[in-house]
């Protein structure tokens, strides 16, 4: 690839304002979110204080999470990060979040990174959620690699990505500290086009 080529397909490529499935919508927030996004956090952030340190920490009234929004706002419109709030259709209250970010223009790939609200866990909405986002990935924006990094402790989420077909790339060790201050190792696992398209 010639050099500025990665520049040129970050400056096109940008995924969909809003990606709807059976059962729920995904869209960028907006500053009326805030209210939304802070009781998601106030609710969960006992689990998220682990995996989600800075969200967890950074979001405690409706001031920061209006910066939180604009934050991601930002980071959409420079192609830096693509987050998504996660509603069930006709509902108000966002459920969770799932993130395109640590974008690789060159190949391209990416990091997918969620999460979902204990309320509404276990009734598939994460899997709905990163499907389609995967699909918009490899099959809109022709992205070449999308890889996730998981705690080995959150079997849930594992179990979830080898449903998914990803395929476990290895242990990196002391790689991440949570929000407890304790460092953990990190499973990454990693889902490539050709293999997306095999199984779709």
């Amino acid at each position: 690839m010639k050099p500025g080529n990665n520049v040129r397909m970050a400056a096109e490529t940008h995924f969909p304002d809003r990606v709807e499935t059976e059962r729920l919508v995904l869209r960028p927030y907006c500053s009326q979110d805030a209210q939304g996004i802070l009781d998601l956090v106030e609710n969960n952030r006992a689990e998220l204080i682990r995996e989600f340190p800075q969200m967890a920490k950074g979001l405690r009234d409706v001031e920061a999470a209006k910066s939180f929004t604009e934050e991601k706002q930002e980071q959409w419109n420079s192609h830096k990060t693509f987050c998504y709030g996660i509603w069930k259709k006709h509902a108000n209250q966002p459920i969770g979040q799932i993130q395109v970010k640590n974008i690789a223009w060159e190949i391209p790939a990416a990091e997918l990174g969620y999460f979902i609200g204990g309320k509404w866990q276990r009734q598939g909405y994460a899997r709905e959620s990163i499907v389609a986002i995967l699909r918009v990935a490899f099959l809109e924006r022709k992205f070449q690699r999308v890889f996730v990094r998981i705690l080995p402790s959150n079997r849930g989420s594992l179990a979830l990505a080898l449903k998914l077909a990803f395929r476990e790339e290895g242990l990196h060790r002391s790689a991440f500290r949570c929000g407890f201050g304790e460092l953990h190792d990190v499973q990454v696992l990693a889902l490539t086009a050709e293999e997306f398209r095999g199984k779709a």
